[in-house]
């Protein structure tokens, strides 16, 4: 790959940052769906809310939350700043880290240290990050180890983004052979592979076929949140570049709908990613099954504008929020919240779509 490609893609990470801080890069009138799911309340709730711990396992490790900070940025100069300080708060609340794309690493090598937290905090779990679609150009497993090995990535985080490609002005259309790739991966992999969509959600029908191919972790990453295919065209000036405005831009499965059915198949360790900002939302994820939350452009924001500790700050209430639901629905912890599907009552648009794919499965 050419140097000028490298620059692009430090170019590109760098806007990615900026747009997400600066502008909506929301879809109007997209939700997440979670105000469509509503629990039943437990008057009585029998317990004592200092009892409740947040505490769960997730991929062979303990950690004190159900969240984790979904992969953001890397591969320009102040991206090594920002991953930083991101780990030390990761690690500090004892949650799983997720770092962007790794591609500009694999470009230039001499990007690496933005990515390779893991010199000055040891200790984060850390999850690296490769986009699927480079499978189908010049990636190799040879590339994936040295991703996952040269940060020390305790998982891999292989993402899917077919919808943002499609709105980059250099972006990679050819996804011939990509579940073929993506097997090859899960079989070889030394560490934890996750399969992540940003923005666009999967359907009850690939999570069942990456289950079967042995991904450890499927985050659906719904609609609802900041719309990667928005935030490109931002950066698009191409005279056949979609509008801002155009309807297609709507496209995808609210992070709810994906969440409440993928965590109907047997097996299936559920992520539930995509405008979960609010902890309400995350204990609706919880409750519908899915084993962590992941949350991104908030946090991202807090730490930008004001710095580490206000991104702490903003995560220690987003976790209360979570103890909050809990202690409302009479529940002491995290796996008893995962059995309290029934108390959600699906609403308007989340029947309509549960009743339509039920149909369309019947």
């Amino acid at each position: 790959m050419s140097e000028d490609s490298g620059m692009v893609i430090r170019n590109r990470k760098e806007d990615h940052v900026n747009l997400a801080i600066t502008e909506n890069v929301t879809v109007e009138g997209v939700t997440n769906g979670f105000e469509y799911f509503e629990f039943v309340p437990t008057a009585i709730p029998d317990i004592d809310f200092n009892d409740i711990s947040t505490g769960v396992t997730f991929l062979g490790r303990e950690f004190d939350a159900p969240v984790l900070i979904a992969g953001m940025t890397g591969g320009y100069p102040k991206a090594k700043e920002i991953n930083l300080k991101l780990a030390k708060v990761c690690h500090k609340l004892n949650i799983p880290m997720g770092v962007g794309s790794q591609r500009a690493m694999i470009v230039r090598p001499e990007t690496r240290e933005t990515f390779d937290v893991k010199q000055t905090v040891p200790d984060v779990f850390l999850i690296g990050n490769l986009g699927l679609v480079q499978f189908s150009y010049d990636f190799t497993m040879e590339s994936y180890v040295k991703a996952q090995q040269d940060i020390k990535a305790d998982a891999m985080a292989i993402h899917v983004n077919s919808f943002q490609e499609l709105c980059q002005p250099e972006g990679d259309l050819n996804w011939k052979d990509a579940w073929k790739n993506l097997d090859m991966i899960c079989k070889n992999s030394e560490v934890p592979v996750i399969v992540k969509e940003v923005g666009t959600g999967i359907a009850m029908e690939e999570v069942r076929r990456l289950v079967n191919i042995g991904c450890a972790a499927i985050d659906v990453g719904g609609a609802g949140g900041t719309s990667w295919p928005k935030l490109e065209l931002f950066r698009n000036e191409r005279e056949d570049a979609l509008s801002l405005t155009d309807e297609t831009l709507k496209w995808g499965i609210p992070t709810a709908f994906a969440t409440w059915e993928a965590t109907r198949v047997p097996k299936a360790s559920i992520i539930s990613t995509g405008g979960m900002y609010h902890g309400l939302m995350a204990a609706k994820a919880l409750a519908m099954g899915a084993k962590m939350v992941g949350v991104a452009r908030p946090v991202l924001q807090a730490l930008v504008n004001y710095g580490e500790e206000a991104a702490e700050k903003w995560l220690r209430q987003y976790f209360l929020n979570i103890k909050r639901v809990m202690f409302l629905l009479g529940v002491e912890t995290v796996e008893e919240l995962r059995g309290m599907k029934h108390k959600l009552i699906p609403m308007g648009k989340a029947r309509d779509w549960l009743e339509g794919r039920k149909m369309l499965s019947d």
